[in-house]
């Protein structure tokens, strides 16, 4: 019997052995380069530098639009999101997360508008959140293969109602 708890005792310790570590502190650097990356091209107006960081078979999940998959496609997506205007763009990562080979970045962003033809207004600027993830590569670097973003206020929506203040108890 005791032979067969050491031999348990044995496996679990093999199976937590194989489990795969948090990532990095230099996975972590990596990834926010990444990320800041993306922020200067976007406000560069460079839609090959904003889809460099994009895996092959990535899936970009923009609001309002169908998905574009493939790094074709997200090119394509990125250049008429681009065509009418000009950006600058803040991204900021609250959280960097993962284990093994896939990681996640979460985070906030602001972004102001230039339209390109002068006589249209621009869109009042934006704030919102994002969130990728990322698989690291055969090569070591690491790539998004999923990203999602949306305005923390929905287009024409009223804006949030104040709450009502705050009531003391009556003696």
């Amino acid at each position: 019997m005791r032979g067969a708890y050491l031999g348990a005792a044995a496996t679990l310790c093999l199976l937590a052995a194989c489990q795969p570590g948090p990532i990095s502190q230099a996975d972590e650097d990596a990834i926010r380069a990444s990320t800041s990356a993306f922020a200067a091209a976007a406000s560069a107006g460079n839609v090959d530098g904003m889809t460099a960081g994009y895996a092959s078979d990535a899936v970009l999940q923009p609001p309002g639009q169908p998905a574009a998959v493939g790094t074709a496609a997200i090119h394509a997506a990125w250049a008429a999101i681009s065509a009418p205007m000009t950006v600058q763009l803040t991204l900021t990562a609250t959280k960097i997360a993962g284990q093994g080979d896939v990681a996640y970045a979460a985070g906030s962003y602001h972004i102001i508008f230039h339209m390109k033809d002068t006589t249209q207004a621009s869109p009042p600027p934006e704030d919102g959140k994002w969130m990728n993830v990322f698989w690291r590569q055969s090569d070591k670097s690491w790539k998004i293969v999923a990203g999602s973003w949306n305005a923390n206020t929905m287009p024409g929506a009223p804006a949030a109602p104040v709450p009502p203040p705050a009531r003391g108890r009556r003696h």
